[in-house]
């Protein structure tokens, strides 16, 4: 259940975070895409690892490492894609490394604590996440005002 409901929320914030940065596409600077892409995929790929490795109970790394890194690359891609190539670059490149580190760190959960470590990673996504929708908004109101 608390795995179902992470993966939803990890989906949902992605997702809110990639459209708003679709809509304000034309405000946010290449330095602003960068960041949000990078973040927004990391932290994405290395929740969905953690909890992919922990849901398979599983010594394997490799379905966890694969379906974690795709997700990261394609959430990387469509959110640095609306700003420029460099930050989708960035974002596929984050959403690697994101998702291998998620799967390794899963793997090696003690399966007593897993839940906690799921309980603080959704906690750390949320933050990084309320984070990147305050910058973006930040970044387009600040567009206006530049001389």
């Amino acid at each position: 259940m608390v795995l179902s409901l992470s993966i939803l929320l990890v989906f949902l914030l992605t997702s809110y975070v990639t459209y708003l940065t679709y809509l304000k596409r034309k405000k946010i600077t290449t330095m602003t895409g960068m960041m949000v892409s990078m973040s927004s995929s990391t932290m994405a790929s290395l929740t969905l690892g953690i909890i992919l490795a922990i849901s398979l109970k599983d010594n394997d790394l490799i379905l966890p490492t694969m379906i974690a890194v795709s997700i990261g690359m394609v959430i990387g891609h469509l959110t640095g894609k609306p700003v420029s190539l460099l930050a989708s670059l960035n974002g596929i490149l984050s959403g690697i490394m994101g998702g291998m580190m998620g799967a390794m760190l899963g793997v090696m959960l003690n399966p007593s604590t897993a839940v906690v470590m799921i309980y603080f990673i959704i906690v750390v996504f949320v933050l990084v996440n309320i984070l990147l929708i305050l910058l973006i908004h930040e970044q387009t109101q600040l567009s206006g005002k530049r001389p």
